[in-house]
C-alpha cells in the first residue's frame, strides 16, 4: 500500500484544499495506492466514483494479504470488523466465528506488518472486596484494548467497498453518502487529540488518547504535567450545543475523572450559549483551529 502521510504532508501534496476538504480527503485517500495520479479538485462524489468505485478491480490486488483463500477470508473479516465495529480487540473476531487461536495468529501478522495498531485501555480493573462482592455480570467483564487501522484508505475500503464487492457497486456509493460523516468522525477525533498534544508539547504528556470503560466512552482524555483535559469531538452539520458539554461532564463524574479543562471540537461551530464565555473551564475548537498543522 501507499506510504501513509501525516496531515501536514498530505496538505503539501494537495495545497489547494481548504481545511474542511483536507480533513475529508485525508480521512479517505491517505494511503490510496494510486494517490499520485488523483486530482482532488473535482466534485467529491465524482472522485469517489472515478477513483474508487470504477477502479475496484484494479484496487483489489492491493488488499491481498495471504495466498491461501481461507486465510485471506479471515483477515478480511477481521479488518471489516475493525472498520465497522467498536474496534475492541476480542469482538473483532469473536462475532465472525473465528477461533481465538486463529484470531490471535492473524492479529499478530497484522500488527507485525503495521496494518493495525493497538490503543491501550486506561480502565482500572474491577476489584472484589469483603464489603461488596461484584455482581455476576461484572465478574465476567473483561477490559479490552482498541484496534486501529493505520491506513485511512484501508479502513475506507473495508467499511464501504469490500462488503459490497459481490453486489451492485452503486450500493457502496449509497452507503458512503449516508455514513461518511460517521466514518470521518474517528479521524477528526484523532486529529483533535494530536492538536492538543501539539499545543501543549512544552508540557510532559503523561497519558493521551480516547477513554472507555464498561459504562462510558470519552473521545479525548489527555493528562499533561500541568493539565487534565477531557473532550468531545463532533463532525456533524449542526452546531454543538450545551447538552454535549453536560454529557461530557456527567461522563467524567461517573468515571471519577478529575478534569481541569473541558474541550469541545466541532465541524459546524457552537451555540451562542457555549460561545458566551460563561464557562471559563471550557475551550472551543473549530475547523480553523486545525490550520495550525499547515504551517
Amino acid at each position: 500500500m501507499e506510504k501513509v502521510l501525516n496531515f501536514k504532508d498530505f496538505h503539501k501534496k494537495f495545497p489547494y484544499l481548504d481545511i474542511e476538504e483536507l480533513i475529508i480527503y485525508y480521512s479517505i485517500f491517505n494511503g490510496h495506492p494510486l494517490i499520485e495520479k488523483i486530482d482532488l479538485s473535482k466534485d467529491f462524489y465524482k472522485i469517489i466514483e472515478k477513483e474508487i468505485i470504477e477502479k475496484v478491480d484494479i484496487l483489489r490486488k492491493f488488499f491481498i494479504y495471504d495466498k491461501k483463500p481461507e486465510n485471506q477470508e479471515i483477515i478480511e473479516k477481521i479488518l471489516s470488523r475493525i472498520s465497522k465495529g467498536d474496534r475492541k480487540s476480542y469482538s473483532t473476531y469473536s462475532k465472525d466465528n473465528i477461533s481465538q487461536p486463529k484470531g490471535r495468529e492473524f492479529f499478530k501478522y497484522l500488527f507485525e506488518t503495521g496494518i493495525i495498531k493497538k490503543e491501550l485501555s486506561r480502565e482500572k480493573p474491577l476489584k472484589n472486596d469483603k464489603k461488596q462482592i461484584l455482581k455476576k455480570r461484572l465478574r465476567r467483564y473483561k477490559i479490552e484494548d482498541k484496534i486501529h487501522i493505520n491506513n485511512n484508505f484501508t479502513r475506507f475500503w473495508f467499511t464501504f467497498i469490500h462488503p459490497f464487492l459481490k453486489e451492485n457497486r452503486e450500493i457502496s456509493l449509497k452507503n458512503i453518502k449516508i455514513y461518511l460523516d460517521k466514518f470521518i468522525s474517528l479521524e477528526f477525533e484523532k486529529l483533535s487529540i494530536l492538536l492538543i498534544e501539539e499545543l501543549h508539547k512544552k508540557e510532559k504528556i503523561l497519558t493521551s488518547g480516547s477513554y472507555w470503560d464498561k459504562d462510558i466512552e470519552i473521545d479525548l482524555l489527555i493528562e499533561t504535567s500541568l493539565h487534565k483535559f477531557a473532550g468531545e469531538v463532533k463532525w456533524k452539520n449542526s452546531k454543538t450545543c450545551k447538552n454535549i458539554l453536560n454529557s461530557l461532564q456527567s461522563k467524567c463524574k461517573l468515571a471519577n475523572l478529575p478534569i481541569d479543562k473541558y474541550l469541545l471540537f466541532s465541524k459546524s461551530g457552537f451555540s451562542n450559549e457555549l460561545k458566551s464565555k460563561k464557562y471559563p473551564n471550557v475551550i472551543l475548537y473549530e475547523l480553523k483551529d486545525f490550520e495550525y498543522f499547515l504551517y
